[in-house]
């Protein structure tokens, strides 16, 4: 070979990884679509009801652009100093390339009220179908809202009154409301101390304790600037995750009589997303059934 030759076989390298990385996701999410499908049509539900949540964390935003241009369109993050920047990452590849905006996702996702908000939004240079929807599924810390609210079009863990103040205050000064899932602990009473002051179940996992849902939750409908959509939860480990679900399904099912537009139930992973959707879940997050597995990653 040549040394004129080397040059563009070297190129051609990346080129190739990118090829065989958009086969593998592609193969991937026909996979989960196929599970899903089948899990719903077992439980007497259409398919078309669910929704799958990418959860993209530890993974680069190649991947996320992948999977978008597969068609999804929702994907969660669990760590805000990974999350801000990929999500500028994202939008940028989406939007034909070009260094990101200086600054990175500050001015929130989507489309905001101010137009000169807009022009430095994240994603709102795409057609509103198509721009990505960015779910926070962490441990929220009250000094971070401002920082998730950067970007995140939902987040899903709220399981403490003292989160919902600072989440309001962000939401209004984007000017675009934040949509809200209670995170629920489904932990036996054998795997926690029982819960805080403030209902937070103290299992180490997160989630308020099913007996604290109602104040939580008319706190979250009064506050400005939130939207209640429903509960999240984590199946316990150690358990059968279908009994776990079905208990979140009560919950979900007492939250909805108080709350009408509170119909999320977002729960099932890659590992349990059939008891899940037999248990009424709406959104399912998952990852790696999705991306593959993640070293060293807890």
């Amino acid at each position: 070979m040549t040394d004129a030759a080397r040059p563009a076989h070297h190129a051609d390298q990346p080129r190739h990884a990118d090829e065989r990385r958009r086969a593998d996701l592609a193969g991937r999410l026909a996979a989960v679509r196929e599970r899903i499908a089948t899990a719903a049509v077992a439980a007497g539900r259409d398919p078309a009801e669910l929704t799958l949540v990418a959860v993209s964390k530890t993974y680069p935003a190649e991947d996320a652009v992948i999977l978008h241009t597969l068609g999804l369109r929702d994907f969660a993050e669990n760590r805000e100093q990974e999350a801000g920047p990929k999500v500028n990452l994202v939008t940028h590849q989406l939007l034909g390339g070009g260094a990101p905006r200086a600054g990175g996702p500050e001015a929130g996702a989507g489309a905001a009220a101010d137009p000169a908000k807009a022009a430095s939004t994240p994603g709102a240079g795409l057609a509103v179908p198509d721009r990505p929807v960015w779910h926070f599924v962490g441990q929220l810390q009250r000094n971070k809202a401002r920082s998730v609210l950067r970007w995140a079009d939902w987040v899903q863990s709220v399981d403490r009154a003292a989160l919902v103040d600072g989440l309001s205050r962000a939401a209004v000064e984007r000017g675009r409301p934040l949509s809200v899932c209670l995170q629920i602990s489904l932990d036996p009473p054998r795997a926690s101390s029982g819960a805080d002051s403030s209902g937070v179940a103290v299992s180490g996992r997160g989630g308020i304790d099913p007996g604290a849902v109602s104040e939580l939750a008319d706190l979250v409908a009064r506050a400005p600037g939130l939207t209640l959509r429903g509960v999240m939860a984590v199946a316990p480990r150690g358990e059968s995750p279908r009994g776990a679900f079905a208990r979140l399904r009560n919950v979900a099912e007492r939250l909805v009589r108080d709350h009408p537009g509170a119909t999320v139930i977002s729960a099932g992973m890659s590992g349990d997303l059939e008891s899940a959707i037999a248990e009424g879940a709406t959104h399912l997050r998952i990852g790696t059934a999705l991306f593959g597995e993640r070293p060293g990653v807890p």
